[in-house]
């Protein structure tokens, strides 16, 4: 549930780097989007200080990461605006920290010498492969996160975070067959109106389509003083 504010920080975020302009109807869209997966996934009875504060700073920082990144992104003077160059350079820095996190805290050579998933060859190699395949997944996952702010913003990243999280839910239901309660149910419907109403919200900012541009019909050249000729095309 905590997690679930995660869109309200990049909002946050994304006004303290002056990606939007603060406006009421906005931020009432992306709470109710909030309010939507909170009670879509509310069920949690046992409360852990511990683990709150960790999932509120780890919520913090991911809207402040992808803040950043949309700034490295919309500006092309540093260099790695395309999002593959952005992947080729963090990359090297998220698998370092990651693994002497993971080195620390979590001993993974015991945990290999202990896990059935790693008792035999015929386990290894398959261990191996499905972790391949998610990390392949993981990779276009991320790769298309990259585009798409570069596209639109991080605002609309968080948005399509929460449908992510709804296909989720209803491909558990589906195929698991868990059971959602009434409560569930009314959070995944406001979650959709909220989507709904922010892809209104995109659409109603877009310019007017029909505007004439600007465009040159023959070239200009180092000698030519006379202004290029230029006409209207509709676009």
């Amino acid at each position: 549930m905590v997690k679930s504010s995660t869109p309200i920080w990049v909002l946050l975020f994304s006004f303290l780097f002056g990606f939007e302009k603060p406006k009421f109807l906005l931020v009432a869209i992306i709470g109710v989007m909030v309010m939507g997966v909170v009670l879509t996934v509310e069920g949690e009875t046992k409360f852990d200080m511990t683990g709150f504060s960790l999932v509120l700073i780890a919520s913090i920082v991911s809207g402040l990461r992808w803040s950043m990144t949309q700034l490295l992104l919309k500006h092309e003077n540093m260099g790695i605006s395309n999002p593959i160059a952005t992947l080729y350079y963090l990359s090297p820095i998220m698998f370092i920290t990651m693994l002497t996190l993971s080195l620390i805290f979590e001993h993974p050579f015991d945990q290999f010498q202990q896990s059935k998933h790693f008792d035999s060859f015929s386990h290894i190699v398959e261990s191996f492969g499905l972790m391949s395949i998610g990390g392949f997944l993981a990779f276009a996952m991320t790769l298309a996160e990259l585009y798409l702010i570069k596209s639109t913003s991080t605002i609309t990243l968080s948005v399509a975070g929460i449908s992510k999280e709804i296909v989720v839910i209803v491909l558990a239901v589906l195929i698991y067959g868990d059971v959602l309660t009434s409560k569930n149910l009314l959070g995944l419907t406001i979650s959709i109106i909220g989507i709904v109403s922010y892809n209104y919200y995109k659409i109603s900012k877009e310019p007017e389509k029909g505007q004439y541009q600007m465009i040159p019909l023959h070239a200009t050249t180092a000698s030519s003083s006379t202004p290029t000729p230029l006409r209207n095309l509709r676009d």
